[in-house]
């Protein structure tokens, strides 16, 4: 359990490094916004699920409440799938004259929250919250 909450927690930093690269990066070549309420809400909402996902693991890493904790770990898991599964679907759409997409960077995003999910899974079994 302990291997899968540090696999969870280096996947949770790294994830929300890339938030905070995507944001610098945009902010860089960004107009002034119409209200910076709204760009704080979106960029807020974007650190929610690696906020959530690095909470649970560090829980569990250090033996707290385990179930708050599993918790935690499986609302940051999803979130992630469906963060990546959404990039992907979109990414991947691609229009006349473009480039092709990076596709193992999607493929990575992919596996990557396949195997957190899985890494969540091993969690709820070793608690015994699945039976």
């Amino acid at each position: 359990m302990k291997i899968a909450a540090g696999f969870l927690l280096v996947i949770g930093c790294l994830w929300m490094l890339l938030v905070v690269w995507m944001f610098l990066t945009i902010a860089g070549v960004a107009d002034a916004p119409e209200s910076w309420v709204k760009v704080a809400f979106y960029w807020g909402g974007m650190l929610i699920g690696p906020l959530i996902l690095l909470i649970g693991a560090a829980l569990l890493l250090r033996g707290a409440p385990l179930r708050v904790g599993a918790i935690l770990v499986a609302v940051g898991c999803v979130i992630l799938t469906c963060f990546a599964l959404y990039n992907s679907i979109i990414g991947l759409q691609r229009k006349p004259l473009e480039a092709p997409p990076p596709y193992a960077l999607y493929i990575t995003l992919l596996l990557v929250a396949l195997l957190s999910d899985s890494a969540a899974y091993k969690i709820y079994k070793a608690l015994g919250v699945l039976r």
